[in-house]
């Protein structure tokens, strides 16, 4: 018997980059986003690349989140 692999499947990341309105906190909400950017998935690294995420990125690293946030998102 011969299985059917779909090796066409797009990743959630995937889905959420075709959005127009996506933003940075929803992909880093996204469990598999470390295993996407190892892929090298092109159309995360270009959203990744520009100017207003990199900046919200590097706001992210250089300060310390707000105490009533979400715990999850918090300490992610």
């Amino acid at each position: 018997m011969f299985w059917k692999f779909d090796l066409n499947t797009t990743s959630h990341v995937d889905k959420l980059l075709d959005k127009e309105d996506v933003t940075l906190q929803e992909l880093m909400d996204e469990d598999d986003i470390l295993q996407e950017c190892k892929a090298q998935n092109r159309k995360l690294l270009d959203f990744l690349c520009q100017q207003h995420c990199m900046e919200e990125l590097v706001t992210l690293i250089t300060h310390e989140p707000p105490l009533d946030m979400d715990e999850k998102v918090r300490f992610k």
